[in-house]
């Protein structure tokens, strides 16, 4: 780290005071590691300094943009995102995927019409094993953080946008300050919070972001289970946006 220009370098420790208790998924960890831990353990000893620039500025891209446009995210297992921007391939993927993530982040977030709470979908890959479900053949080699998969929710957000437009049964406009919750279930900070960790005490999150590997699947319905065990703890909603 000590090798990155002074700039960059306080530019991603600052992160960490905007993380809060950067929780984790991952039970044998007391927290999710700071950006700037990420990136020192996935740096060392590797990369010239034009990767290593890049790398980290995309890391710092991506964090805030989370920050900025899922100010209630709960859990920080960036792991296998931050894996994925290391090995993106040289500078210039590095930065095209983490300008996607980031765009991402702007089409799906709070300052969005969208107006999705969490990353969390997202991040653990509950967006993409149910994407890969529909057509395995085509798509069980294309991972949550490949282009192929950015594509989808690109063109996903649009659709959404769309339906909104139109005043959607499942996808209306909202009222006032509220999330968009298309789910059964309720997603409130605290209802969040427990039933990821039952499903990761449980192994049902499709994507272990808390691991540089991953360790994706996406052979089970995650989203049918996710709302089962939801109901199953007692966090059932009415139907709303």
């Amino acid at each position: 780290m000590s090798e990155l220009p002074e700039g960059l370098r306080l530019e991603l420790e600052g992160l960490k005071p905007l993380l809060g208790n950067c929780a984790s998924l991952d039970a044998t960890r007391a927290r999710a590691p700071f950006p700037h831990e990420l990136a020192a353990r996935l740096m060392e000893g590797r990369g010239d300094m034009e990767q290593r620039r890049a790398f980290v500025q995309g890391l710092i891209d991506v964090v805030r943009a989370i920050l900025e446009d899922f100010p209630d995210n709960i859990f920080w297992d960036l792991d296998y995102l931050a894996s994925c921007l290391w090995l993106a391939g040289g500078p210039r993927e590095t930065e095209h995927l983490a300008g996607r993530v980031v765009r991402l982040c702007r089409g799906f977030g709070n300052k969005s019409k969208l107006r999705f709470r969490y990353a969390h979908d997202f991040l653990f890959g509950y967006d993409w094993a149910r994407w890969v479900l529909r057509e395995p053949e085509g798509r069980e080699d294309t991972g949550p953080f490949d282009l192929g998969f950015l594509d989808y929710l690109d063109a996903r957000c649009q659709e959404l946008v769309e339906l909104i437009s139109r005043s959607d049964a499942k996808y209306g406009p909202l009222q006032g300050p509220e999330f968009r919750n298309p789910f059964i279930f309720c997603r409130e900070p605290a209802d969040e919070a427990h039933l990821h960790r039952v499903l990761a005490r449980e192994d049902l999150i499709p994507v272990k972001a808390w691991r540089f590997d991953g360790e994706r699947r996406w052979h089970l319905p995650f989203t049918d289970l996710r709302a089962e065990a939801a109901l199953r703890l007692g966090l059932s909603r009415k139907a709303g946006p």
